[in-house]
């Protein structure tokens, strides 16, 4: 399975958001989902955003991609940073959302495969402060 999540930056911080109703309810995740048929992952990006947080977001760069392995299932995670451009914050799939400073995301549960997301933030963080190439 293929899916995307969208780091939404604002005045130095993250938003996370708490899963709704259903599997991981309660786990902090950056917004996202499916990408469907004939759809590209920016695309993605920006719709799932939309839906889930009536929120406009314009895709900055893709930050990393990892595998999470669970429930006999491999789903491949697509990060990208975004900005956001417009919109009103409504919750549609999820019980809150919190900005957090990059320090802050260490404080809530995520998914395990979610951790190599935080830290690619961090190696991010650090190379705007050396003025290096993201990679």
């Amino acid at each position: 399975m293929e899916v995307v999540c969208g780091i939404i930056e604002e005045n130095q911080t993250y938003l996370i958001a708490k899963r709704g109703k259903g599997v991981h309810e309660n786990i902090w995740e950056f917004p996202g989902g499916k990408i469907e048929h004939n759809e590209t992952r920016e695309e993605a990006v920006v719709r799932e955003i939309k839906e889930e947080l009536h929120l406009d977001v314009e895709v900055l760069e893709h930050v990393l991609s990892v595998v999470d392995h669970r429930e006999a299932m491999d789903i491949h995670v697509h990060a990208y940073r975004c900005r956001k451009i417009g919109g009103s914050l409504e919750l549609h799939a999820h019980h809150e959302v919190r900005y957090v400073s990059y320090q802050e995301l260490y404080d809530y549960t995520f998914e395990p495969s979610d951790y190599a997301i935080l830290d690619a933030l961090g190696k991010h963080k650090a190379s705007l402060a050396t003025n290096k190439d993201f990679s």
